[in-house]
């Protein structure tokens, strides 16, 4: 895998901050209860495991901009791989969009 430039970590991270801001406004927003359907809990924890999953890749590639390039210990996959999974849970949330209008009345 390719160095990625510092410009590109920034606009990364840049990504990752607003997509966490995201999934803490949907974590607070969404009321537990036990008795809740299967996709509830579904969506409830894929917002909780992007959430963490992108605050990860945030922290680390906020770490990597301070480290000098040749010698990183942080691996460029080290901050694609949560940040990956923080984005499929971003569009798991979004599909729950669909999911409620589809059983709206």
């Amino acid at each position: 895998m390719r160095q990625m430039p510092s410009s590109d970590m920034v606009s990364l991270i840049s990504f990752l901050a607003v997509l966490l801001i995201f999934f803490s406004i949907d974590v607070r927003s969404r009321a537990s209860a036990s008795s809740k359907p299967w996709h509830a809990h579904l969506f409830e924890w894929a917002s909780r495991i992007g959430g963490i999953a992108t605050a990860l890749a945030l922290a680390l590639g906020w770490a990597d901009l301070f480290l000098p390039d040749q010698s990183s210990p942080i691996h460029v996959a080290f901050v694609a791989a949560p940040g990956s999974v923080g984005v499929l849970c971003a569009i798991a949330l979004g599909l729950e969009m669909l999911w409620q209008r589809w059983e709206a009345p």
